[in-house]
């Protein structure tokens, strides 16, 4: 699961170190990880290739019969939680035809329509939250994983909305260099939502937590 440049450092430094030709020096090197987690490298393959179900299945249940895992290290406190991952894992949790895992309903949150489904998540994930919005422990032990950018505008904003406090809207100034031809206007440019980057419009209030992905300009902030 690490990047393979990682494990070609290490294997040239003990290489070096032992003077040795042999992979990683001669020494047993142990790498260890979850196979159900890692999806298989496609070399020049398109999107639907990728994501093929049945390449998928054979390469995980392949690596799977050499390696099993029968501890889940990411939810001990929620031993329910944890049992019912390891059977997706280990293909013992029923399934449809089609495959698809029947969600227990005490994990479910459902509503009269989308809106109202995102606004009790927030409730059940951030529950009192105007008295808990100066506590740091608070914000930083809940989180919500979505699986779109999109979704994930969408909860940010009624978080925001939650917020007590005026919203105050920040304006990007976007504008595509060397675009002698005025190819790209200002509206299309503001319109891009490219992963790692605020959207054109972003509404903040006092207290709400914000991450910094990345700087935008290094060269500015080094001086």
């Amino acid at each position: 699961m690490a990047k393979k440049a990682r494990i070609k450092a290490v294997d040239r430094t003990f290489r070096d170190i032992m003077d040795n030709p042999l992979p990683f020096g001669g020494k047993m090197v142990v790498l260890r990880g979850d196979f159900r987690q890692v999806l298989p490298v496609v070399p020049r393959a398109t999107r639907q290739q990728t994501i093929n179900e049945s390449l998928v299945k054979s390469y995980l249940w392949n690596k799977m019969e050499k390696i099993q895992l029968t501890k889940n290290m990411r939810a001990q406190s929620d031993t329910r939680f944890a049992e019912y991952l390891l059977k997706i894992g280990n293909r013992t949790e029923l399934s449809t035809e089609d495959d698809y895992i029947c969600l227990p309903a005490n994990i479910i949150v459902t509503g009269a329509n989308e809106e109202d489904s995102i606004l009790k998540l927030l409730n059940i994930v951030y529950p009192d939250l105007k008295t808990h919005t100066t506590s740091a422990e608070y914000m930083t032990n809940r989180a919500i994983l979505s699986t779109t950018n999109e979704y994930v505008d969408q909860i940010n904003e009624r978080m925001i909305e939650m917020f007590p406090g005026k919203m105050e809207e920040f304006m990007s100034f976007d504008e595509a260099i060397d675009d002698t031809h005025n190819y790209y206007h200002e509206e299309f440019l503001n319109s891009l939502l490219p992963n790692g980057v605020p959207p054109h419009k972003l509404f903040l209030k006092k207290d709400c937590p914000v991450i910094l992905l990345r700087n935008l300009d290094p060269r500015q902030w080094s001086m």
